[in-house]
């Protein structure tokens, strides 16, 4: 049979929302000397990090600890004093107050408080009166929190929304004397080729090629002088590929190694902080680095030179204007996210080379990408 008696209060049993805990499993025997406040009473926490922060009214009788102050009231409305141990006044006053290592209020110093105290009548008006305004208080609490949501998310929302409209052509006009993305199209088909000829890049055995098919609703929506192509057409894709540990190092030694999206800093550069002495090298000066496994969807341009980057990265070598293709793959990244499977997420090749992609003349390629520059540092700041 448990023990019967009164509930045992702490400061961790009045919570910030002005409830109270009661079954907490701690109770004092009735014949205990432990202080008692009485239902309907204020409890106020006066010590610790929590001091002046949590107050609550009890339902019951209690016994509390001694980091809470019980406020037993005599001819005072105790929901009026309970308003006013909330007021910006009082948590002044007692902010003010706040003294000694672990930070608190005694109760002889709260004794000297000043408060205002109106004829009892008035204090059952008042306390009426916040009574019949809470509902409306709860509103605005709650249209504010949303507001601050709002306010927050806002920026990256118009971010993506101003990627996705550079993207569908809907950011800058046409210009008919553009050369159409078609003949530009051509021209990387010749060029690739040439490479493929060099050794420079090699050829994608699954280049994806787009179809018209019975719809042409699409194809006749698309932007004046744009064409609708996959990625495969306009870059060249180079996988990562891990090395043992006993081939690199941190010594300042061979090529840099990028092994993952922490080597890309919050400022968007390239952390280096390891090399190989391997001459295998797969990502070249102002190629495109995106992350691939595990965090997906992190790019940067490797500014740096030859590296060796590893399977958590995909190396891009854009036959586009390339500012353009990265306002692409930006735009992109929520899907690729949600394309990422497996513990640990990720993307193949194939996932990014079939992607459909609207492709704008090359000449409206410079103005998107420089419109959506201005743009976004203007939100930034």
């Amino acid at each position: 049979m448990g023990i019967v008696g009164r509930d045992f209060i702490a400061t961790k049993d009045v919570n910030f929302d002005r409830t109270i805990s009661y079954n907490n499993g701690v109770n004092i025997p009735y014949d205990s000397s432990f202080r008692i406040a009485p239902a309907g009473k204020v409890l106020l926490c006066i010590e610790g990090g929590s001091a002046g922060r949590k107050i609550a009214i009890t339902d019951r009788d209690v016994c509390f600890g001694n980091k809470l102050a019980c406020f037993d009231t005599i001819l005072i409305n105790d929901l009026y004093l309970y308003n006013i141990l909330q007021s910006n006044e009082f948590l002044a006053i007692f902010k003010s107050s706040i003294s000694g290592i672990i930070g608190g209020v005694s109760i002889n110093t709260l004794k000297d408080f000043i408060i205002p105290i109106p004829p009892f009548n008035e204090q059952e008006r008042i306390v009426n009166k916040i009574n019949s305004c809470e509902p409306l208080l709860k509103d605005y609490e709650l249209a504010e929190s949303k507001l601050t949501s709002l306010e927050s998310e806002f920026p990256e929302k118009l971010k993506k929304s101003i990627l996705q409209y550079a993207i569908e052509g809907k950011l800058v006009k046409q210009d008919p004397n553009d050369e159409p993305a078609s003949v530009l199209l051509e021209r990387i088909k010749i060029e690739k080729e040439k490479l493929i000829k060099e050794g420079k890049i090699k050829r994608d055995k699954n280049e994806s090629y787009i179809y018209q098919g019975d719809d042409k609703n699409y194809y006749e929506n698309l932007p004046l002088g744009w064409e609708c192509t996959t990625l495969s057409k306009v870059i060249s894709l180079v996988s990562g590929t891990d090395l043992k540990p006993e081939d690199y190092s941190s010594s300042n030694i061979g090529i840099p190694y990028i092994t993952g999206a922490s080597n890309i800093t919050e400022n968007n550069e390239i952390l280096i902080n390891r090399f190989t002495n391997k001459k295998y090298i797969n990502s070249k000066q102002n190629d495109i680095l995106l992350s691939c496994k595990g965090t997906v969807g992190k790019i940067v341009i490797n500014n740096i030179g030859d590296i060796h980057i590893a399977r958590q990265f995909m190396g891009i070598k854009s036959f586009v204007n390339r500012e353009f293709l990265i306002i692409y793959l930006k735009a992109l990244i929520s899907k690729l996210v949600s394309e990422a499977k497996s513990i640990i997420p990720g993307i193949d090749r194939s996932q990014i080379l079939t992607k459909e992609m609207l492709l704008p003349p090359e000449n409206e390629q410079l103005r998107i990408s420089n419109k959506v520059n201005v743009i976004l540092a203007q939100i930034i700041n």
